[in-house]
C-alpha cells in the first residue's frame, strides 16, 4: 500500500505528537488540586476508590481513543492506495469488420455471425473493430481489445439479421427494437449498399492512419457489390486508398456479386483477397490469411490505482464511536 499524499503525514505527525503535551498541560492546573472541602471520609471509601479509578481509566482510554481518530484521519486524508503495473503484450495489428447491412446481405451476415465470434475468440491483444454501411457508414465498435464487449455487438447484429430474414416467422414475436438495431445511422435518402462509401468510410475509421505506418491494418468486408444509388467513392477508390495507407482488405461475398471480377481484382489489389461465402471454409481461410499477415508485438505497460480506504474506515468509526461512549460516562 502507498500514500499519494504524504505531505499530510509530515503535518500531521508533529500535531499528533504535540497534542497529548497541549491536552495534558490544560489539565496541569487541578490536577493535585481538591475542588471540595471536607472530602477526607468520602476519599477513604472504597467504592469512591473504585469510582475514581474507572473514571480516570475511562478518560485515558476516551483521550487514547480521541488522539487515534486523529491519526487514522490524517492517513486517510494521505490517501491509502495500491499501485499495480500490469505489462500487457499486444499485437500490433489492427483488424476492423466492415459489413455491408443491407438487407440483400442479411441471410450471409447472419451466417457469418457464429465464425466471426470464433475470430475474435481467437485474438490475443489485437485490437478489433465494427463498421457497418448502407446509404451511410457508421463506426459501431472502434478499435478495441475488449473482446467481451466487441462479442456483446456482434450477438446484436446477429439478432437484427435473424429479425429481417425470418420477418414472416417472426410476425407473432417480432422485435422491432432488434430488427432496427442494424439500420441505426446507416439510412440515407442519396442511396443504399454504397459500398466504396463504406470501405472508405472503415478505412479513415482506423486511428493514425498516416502517423504510424508500422502497424499491420486489415479490413473484413462483406458485401455483394450491388449498388443502389450514387456514391462519393468508388470501390476501386477505396481500394487504391486501402492500398496507398497500407490496408489489406479481405472480401466475403455471396453466390452472386456483381460485376464479380472487377470486384474481385480491386479487392486483391490491396494484398487481400475475396472469397465466396459459400466456398468451403471461406471464413477459416480468412483467419489463416489474417493469422499470417505481419505484426510485430508491442509492450502496453498500464498502471491501476487503487483507493483502501475501507478498513481505515472501519477503524475511524470503531476509535470515534468509543471515545463518544467513554466520554460520556466521564463527561469530558
Amino acid at each position: 500500500m502507498e500514500l499519494m499524499y504524504k505531505w499530510v503525514l509530515y503535518i500531521g505527525i508533529p500535531l499528533l505528537v504535540i497534542l497529548p503535551f497541549v491536552v495534558l498541560g490544560r489539565r496541569k492546573n487541578f490536577r493535585d488540586s481538591i475542588k471540595a472541602a471536607n472530602v477526607s471520609y468520602v476519599k477513604d471509601d472504597p467504592r469512591f476508590k473504585r469510582k475514581t479509578i474507572v473514571y480516570k481509566l475511562l478518560s485515558v482510554f476516551a483521550l487514547i481513543c480521541l488522539w487515534a481518530s486523529i491519526a487514522v484521519s490524517f492517513v486517510m486524508i494521505s490517501r491509502p492506495v495500491e499501485v499495480k503495473t500490469v505489462s500487457k503484450t499486444l499485437r500490433n495489428r489492427d483488424i476492423f469488420l466492415c459489413l455491408d447491412i443491407s438487407d440483400s446481405m442479411d441471410e450471409l451476415n447472419n451466417n457469418i455471425c457464429d465464425d466471426l465470434k470464433k475470430l475474435v475468440k481467437g485474438l490475443d491483444g489485437e485490437r478489433f473493430g465494427i463498421t457497418i454501411f448502407c446509404g451511410k457508414t457508421v463506426v459501431l465498435v472502434p478499435l478495441t481489445t475488449d473482446y467481451d464487449y466487441v462479442l456483446g455487438e456482434i450477438d446484436k447484429l446477429q439478432k437484427s439479421f435473424e429479425q429481417s430474414t425470418s420477418y414472416w416467422e417472426w410476425a407473432n414475436d417480432f422485435d422491432l427494437e432488434a430488427y432496427e438495431y442494424k439500420y441505426a445511422g446507416t439510412l440515407s435518402d442519396y442511396g443504399s449498399s454504397l459500398i466504396g462509401d463504406g470501405i472508405a468510410g472503415c478505412l479513415f475509421a482506423f486511428p493514425d492512419l498516416r502517423e504510424n505506418t508500422d502497424r499491420a491494418r486489415i479490413m473484413i468486408v462483406t458485401t455483394d457489390n450491388e449498388v443502389y444509388g450514387e456514391q462519393i467513392v468508388t470501390v476501386s477508390e477505396a481500394t487504391d486508398l486501402c492500398k496507398k495507407y497500407g490496408v489489406k482488405v479481405f472480401a466475403l461475398g455471396p453466390d452472386y456479386v456483381v460485376d464479380e471480377a472487377s470486384f474481385k481484382k480491386d479487392i486483391e489489389k490491396t494484398g487481400g483477397q475475396f472469397y465466396r461465402i459459400q466456398s468451403k471454409n471461406a471464413i477459416e481461410d480468412v483467419i489463416d490469411a489474417i493469422s499470417v499477415t505481419d505484426a510485430s508485438d508491442t509492450q502496453e505497460i498500464q498502471t491501476f490505482i487503487t483507493d483502501k480506504p475501507v478498513l481505515l474506515f472501519y477503524f475511524l468509526l470503531i476509535c470515534t464511536g468509543l471515545y463518544f461512549v467513554s466520554a460520556r460516562k466521564v463527561r469530558l
